[in-house]
């Protein structure tokens, strides 16, 4: 298991098949971080496509950064892990702008996203909790 730093934002990891994708509280995600992402992702997975889940508390996006990223490329299915009011928000965002072509599904419950992660099943994107 190998971590990789995302300039300074962030860390990814692949660990039990999960890549796990840690943002830095309140982290803003503008183009040239969510081109370093993919690559990161590109250089863990071999160019197959996994399970993420992305840790985002308090982080943001630029528009050019979520027209980048996520790839179906390299990502099977995502899970959003947040623990605020705002993170919901912006999960719920996300969700609408999003067509990433793999289900994506917010969780307030790492053990729980994780499962969801893992199993066969999950269908379009949703919002998998409330908080």
């Amino acid at each position: 298991m190998s971590t990789i730093d995302i300039k300074g934002k962030g860390t990814l990891e692949l660990s039990g098949g999960v890549l796990h994708l840690r943002w830095k509280p309140g982290a803003y995600i503008g183009i040239d971080v969510a081109r370093s992402t993919l690559e990161a992702i590109k250089a863990l997975t071999n160019d197959r496509p996994v399970p993420m889940l992305v840790e985002i508390r308090g982080v943001t996006h630029s528009a050019a950064a979520r027209k980048e990223f996520p790839s179906p490329e390299n990502v099977s299915r995502m899970a959003l892990l947040g623990t605020s009011p705002v993170d919901r928000v912006i999960a719920m965002f996300r969700l609408t702008l999003v067509q990433a072509g793999f289900p994506i599904k917010y969780f307030t419950s790492s053990d729980k996203a994780v499962a969801w992660l893992l199993s066969a099943t999950g269908g379009a994107s949703e919002l998998g909790e409330a908080l």
